[in-house]
């Protein structure tokens, strides 16, 4: 009698600038491929690893920078019989090619940015953004990245002024993103921008159960400088004012500013802050960064909060390969003690070729708030 383990499998198809590479030419070729689903902040990529032993890649076939790969996992059998699903992993574009021996193999990587939008993510720029939301600014540096754009986040930030200082469109965006609790990453040829605690919320996909579950390693960190706050306080004093210097007669030059008179009433102090329940007894996170308002003051106390307690509830498991596992989907861990609880994937590596298929994750807690 045929059982499911003797017949589940995971294959491989892979699309080299739109031509299939063949099932039969993997099976023959293919010795390891990876495909990182990125966390956010990051870019998913692949990391094919070919037996080049007729030496096609480095003479013939010539991978170059922008090429195009298109990869999909399927799985056979894989749960139960007659199961047949895939993970589409979406669209990359080469940037990186290594070439070892003997014997020969060829390693290509591929990210989700295109070469093309590479000057969102290198070219330092200066601008003044103002009167704008930050939907508007996502859609502006996804253009120039050659990127789709996703909002999927409630709020929609308005700035009556940002500045964007010596700094690449993408680092730019990451950061005011995640100071408004919003995550960004490239996945799938698209600037993505969600917000977690919105995620969070979402069932779980699957319980990881000790015992039970198909579990290869596993580790969860713990540490007193990432413990977690109760509360955190935003202080910000604006610059003293200065004004304009009078004309001197029959002088020309009159561009120089000159300070304040002491007189001046100093700049009221613009505070925020976000307690958790029960949050006595915990540590203060203060923080000192320009805000323009109550409001804004408010919400980087929250969303700071948020990143900081982040850090506080991570863990790693190494799986039997599993397609539903996915960046922002959640988990519920069960059968380790302390560590039990609701997790969100911040990011998941599906591979095999020497190894058989496993699903790397990385996990953190959910806040719940």
């Amino acid at each position: 009698m045929k059982t499911v383990q003797d017949g589940r499998h995971a294959y491989l198809m892979l699309k080299y600038n739109g031509k299939n590479m063949g099932t039969e030419y993997l099976s023959k070729y293919l010795m390891d491929f990876s495909y990182t689903d990125g966390a956010p902040g990051d870019q998913d990529n692949i990391t094919v690893t070919l037996d080049d032993r007729e030496t096609n890649w480095q003479k013939t076939w010539k991978p170059k920078f922008g090429d195009k790969l298109i990869a999909e996992i399927t799985v056979v059998n894989w749960d139960k019989p007659g199961q047949k699903a895939k993970l589409p992993c979406g669209s990359f574009e080469v940037d990186a090619i290594d070439v070892n021996g003997p014997p020969d193999t060829v390693a290509i990587q591929a990210v989700a940015l295109p070469l093309g939008g590479y000057q969102a993510k290198q070219e330092s720029r200066t601008k003044a953004w103002e009167k704008v939301k930050l939907k508007t600014i996502a859609q502006d540096i996804a253009a120039r990245a050659k990127l789709g754009m996703v909002y999927s986040a409630s709020s929609n930030p308005t700035y009556d002024r940002i500045d964007q200082t010596d700094q690449s469109d993408l680092s730019f965006l990451i950061q005011i993103a995640k100071d408004e609790g919003i995550a960004a990453k490239i996945s799938g040829g698209k600037l993505v921008l969600f917000d977690e605690a919105e995620y969070e919320k979402k069932p779980a996909v699957l319980d990881i159960v000790r015992g039970k579950s198909n579990i290869i390693s596993y580790s969860f960190s713990e540490s007193s400088t990432n413990r977690a706050y109760g509360s955190s306080v935003v202080t910000y004093r604006p610059p003293a004012p200065t004004k304009k210097a009078k004309k001197n007669k029959g002088k020309t030059t009159t561009t120089a500013l000159a300070a304040a008179p002491k007189k001046s009433a100093a700049p009221k102090v613009i505070s925020g802050k976000y307690s958790l329940p029960n949050a006595k007894d915990l540590p203060v996170l203060r923080i000192n960064e320009r805000v323009e308002s109550v409001a804004e003051a408010n919400r980087l106390a929250k969303n700071r909060l948020r990143e900081q307690n982040k850090q506080s509830g991570q863990a790693r498991f190494t799986l039997d390969g599993d397609i539903r596992l996915a960046s922002g989907i959640t988990v519920n861990v069960k059968g380790f003690g302390r560590f039990d609880g609701k997790y969100i994937i911040e990011s998941a590596t599906h591979s095999f070729g020497t190894n058989p298929y496993r699903t790397d994750i990385e996990i953190r807690k959910v806040l719940g708030w």
